[in-house]
């Protein structure tokens, strides 16, 4: 009872809800040694109240067996389980993570089917001609909150007022963390896979599942993702299986400052810079993905050499989000100096919701309502959504299709949910099982 406590505990604070999926497959040994690295206070915490939940348990135990008859002890705790037997709570979280991983593998029509998604071109059929470059930065943690800190981010108030800025986005189920972020921009799929492992597809060298990288393939487009270290949590084997190249810190030995996650943001977007030098030194249109790091909750990493750019902030966060968009304003800037943008399409969005609770940061954010959002310079007739309207990670990848002009007989889940104001994360939420047995089914193995 008391791991089960402060497993609780751990889950709300990191969050901000009881026990699930995404707890559940970042429970694997690297993930919390790399979690213990990060947060070092919190994991302190989670000793000294596990600690004395144990003592305080322990003197329960001795009152109650010397006081209470049994019947009086059962009683007490069938009302324990009862309290935490209702709808949303811990034992109907623990209860949809069995649904998730106890998903059946099927042959893949037949899990296509499953969710109606009829006509679905394999991979081997899949057509598309080239559009323009693509640009894609997923920023860590950097949900729209941060717009309103006026002396964090000016450039990217900038780029909104500018661009075509999408801000209803609503975090959905099986996309709240940074890898299932980006396989869900890339498949277009909530990253809910059956199996009982805490590494979904770490064994897999493919999907069934058309991504990104395969239309962008048919297309003849380079494809690069800049990230700083490949091995956390399994990002860089997930772009792998998606068919895109990795670089990192690990094609740079030396070259840059040690940082936590092997790279600091000014250093990755260096490393972009770079890499677009080399892709357009060819006559074939390219794709470039990037996600940032410095952001990383609950404090940020940083980056000392910001001292010379970013005035001094409150705290940690403030000064490192205010670098992350310095850099990112470069960035944008410098594609326009080079005239990239002349004939690339960017699209700026967070991968998830800030984790954690309790630091100044969290306690702005939270002070309205929490959300995601899509920046990008394409234009709203090529994305064929208007700016009001709600958008959902499952829809990116069309989007950044439609939005480059990259015409392809590719589908993506989205595109079988085309009725009005279809409530996307509803849907996700109603049939996490036949979600988990098409990423299941997908898996192909050498």
């Amino acid at each position: 009872m008391t791991v089960f406590i402060v497993m609780e505990l751990t889950s709300i604070y990191f969050s901000g809800g009881f026990i699930d999926y995404q707890f559940y497959v970042n429970l694997n040994v690297n993930d919390i040694i790399e979690g213990l690295f990060i947060f070092k206070l919190q994991a302190s915490l989670v000793i000294i109240v596990f600690s004395f939940l144990i003592f305080l348990l322990l003197k329960l135990v001795n009152i109650f067996s010397n006081k209470c008859r049994i019947l009086i002890r059962l009683l007490l705790a069938f009302i324990s389980f009862i309290s935490i037997s209702y709808h949303n709570g811990p034992l109907s979280h623990l209860y949809e993570i069995y649904q998730v991983i106890n998903s059946p593998c099927k042959p893949f029509n037949e899990a296509l089917q499953s969710l109606n998604m009829i006509n679905y071109p394999n991979k081997d059929q899949i057509v598309s001609t080239k559009g323009k470059n693509i640009i894609i930065l997923s920023l860590e943690s950097f949900e729209q909150g941060f717009f309103d800190f006026h002396d964090i981010t000016p450039n990217l108030q900038k780029l909104r007022q500018n661009y075509t800025f999408f801000a209803d986005m609503p975090m959905s189920r099986g996309s709240t963390w940074t890898t299932a972020s980006m396989y869900t921009y890339m498949t277009g799929m909530p990253f809910l896979i059956g199996g009982f492992t805490t590494s979904p597809l770490i064994k897999a060298n493919e999907t069934r599942l058309v991504s990104l990288g395969d239309v962008l393939k048919k297309a003849g487009y380079q494809t690069r993702y800049v990230m700083a270290n490949p091995d956390f949590a399994g990002i860089g084997h997930i772009a792998e299986i998606l068919g895109i190249q990795v670089v990192s810190e690990k094609n740079y030995i030396d070259q840059y400052p040690k940082a936590p996650f092997g790279l600091y943001d000014k250093d990755i977007f260096d490393i972009a810079k770079k890499q677009i030098t080399e892709m357009r030194q060819t006559d074939k249109p390219f794709a470039l993905f990037v996600s940032t790091v410095s952001t990383h909750a609950p404090n940020g990493f940083y980056d000392e050499r910001m001292q010379s750019v970013i005035s001094p902030k409150k705290d940690n966060m403030s000064f490192v989000a205010a670098s992350l968009d310095h850099n990112l304003g470069a960035f944008i800037q410098y594609l326009k100096d080079e005239g990239i943008l002349n004939n690339t399409v960017f699209y700026i969005f967070p991968d998830h919701l800030m984790m954690g609770s309790g630091t100044p940061t969290i306690s702005h954010l939270s002070e309205k309502e929490r959300k995601l959002y899509l920046l990008t310079n394409a234009k709203i007739n090529n994305l064929q959504k208007k700016t009001n309207q709600r958008i959902y990670q499952i829809d990116l990848p069309r989007l950044i299709l439609n939005g480059a002009q990259i015409e392809s007989n590719a589908k993506f889940l989205t595109d079988y949910l085309t009725e009005p104001n279809f409530d996307k994360k509803k849907f996700i939420e109603q049939n996490k099982s036949n979600i988990a047995t098409l990423n299941y089914s997908a898996e192909k193995y050498e």
